[in-house]
């Protein structure tokens, strides 16, 4: 396996799209390539993991693992053909499909529930999406994900975009200190962003976007045609993923970081009490969401909470909901 100084550039096609280098297994196998949305960050441990501990290669492959630079890089890079797999939201894939028309299909939702909390301090808390009116609210980045949830959040308040003020404060602990600075009111951002805080002793008041907003949340998606040509390598890959996600749930976190950590570059893992402890929560708090007999599984009732939610305020709507995902595929692979 290389190890970080022996990375390999991307194919040239698609360089310029990557902020992050790509790992190639030098074992004898299928080539495969499969794309993170936001380089190596500890929330993708179960990809990184598929690499460094054997899974895809136990399934045939010689795997490669990009780590993109945002989600619309990633669709982007599905799209060409660049990657096989990509991890998003299903809001991102909501709207490629109906602006785009991508050809997009979701073949397991991992966080059943929302990554994104709101996120204001316990003394100032807003516990309740009609607390926003004429509030400053941070979001990670204007038209990304929890700009759009914050548009569901305000609808479903009876409020409309015009009664809040945003900034961007980005996906950090450090938005904290904005809000007793008094520059915003609260802020949207990732779970792990939380269980810093958390961490930390910080006196926090917390409320997912699931609340007003439940829909998936973290999905593997790859092109229908893909599915078409390749229905075989598609299991395997899931049984990969799968074997992965249930060695990541079981075994010794600290140990499965530090082997992925030489791998790949890995933000934070020197502190690995605290990446451990976030997949813990996200594991209790996003996977098993909807039930250990839901792991990996797309649920229907929330993809049309999804379309209902999107619709409804006015962000996208695709012709068919039922057809942005399909469990066949999962199915097969748990079986």
């Amino acid at each position: 396996m290389l190890h970080r100084r022996q990375f390999l550039g991307t194919a040239a096609a698609g360089a310029s799209l990557l902020a992050a280098p790509s790992i190639v297994n030098a074992q004898a196998g299928e080539p495969f390539t499969f794309m993170t949305p936001f380089g190596f960050i500890p929330d993708f441990i179960e990809m990184m993991n598929m690499v460094s501990g054997g899974h895809l290669q136990r399934q045939g492959f010689a795997p490669r693992l990009l780590g993109g630079q945002g989600t619309a890089t990633a669709i982007q890079q599905l799209m060409a053909g660049t990657a096989s797999f990509v991890r998003v939201t299903a809001i991102d894939q909501f709207l490629a499909v109906a602006r785009q028309n991508a050809p997009l299909v979701t073949v397991s939702t991992l966080y059943q529930g929302s990554t994104f909390q709101l996120v204001s301090l316990r003394d100032r808390p807003i516990r309740d999406a009609a607390d926003l009116r004429g509030k400053t609210v941070g979001i990670v980045s204007v038209g990304g994900s929890t700009d759009l949830l914050l548009n569901i959040m305000l609808q479903k308040a009876g409020l409309r975009t015009e009664d809040v003020k945003k900034e961007v404060t980005g996906n950090s602990p450090g938005a904290l200190q904005l809000v007793r600075q008094g520059r915003v009111d609260c802020f949207l951002c990732a779970i792990g962003v939380v269980v810093t805080l958390r961490r930390a002793n910080e006196p926090i008041e917390v409320m997912s976007t699931d609340k007003y907003a439940p829909m998936p949340s973290q999905i593997f998606v790859t092109t229908r045609d893909y599915l078409q040509r390749n229905p075989e390598q598609a299991v395997r890959f899931l049984r990969a993923y799968r074997a992965s996600c249930d060695e990541v749930m079981n075994g010794d976190k600290r140990a499965i970081f530090q082997r992925a950590a030489r791998d790949f570059e890995i933000p934070g893992i020197r502190d690995l009490d605290t990446v451990s402890a976030l997949i813990d929560v996200s594991i209790r708090d996003l996977w098993l969401s909807e039930g250990r007999e839901n792991l990996y599984r797309n649920v229907p009732r929330l993809w049309l909470d999804a379309d209902r939610n999107i619709r409804g305020a006015g962000i996208a709507a695709v012709p068919n909901v039922e057809a942005l995902y399909t469990n066949e595929f999962i199915d097969r692979a748990r079986a």
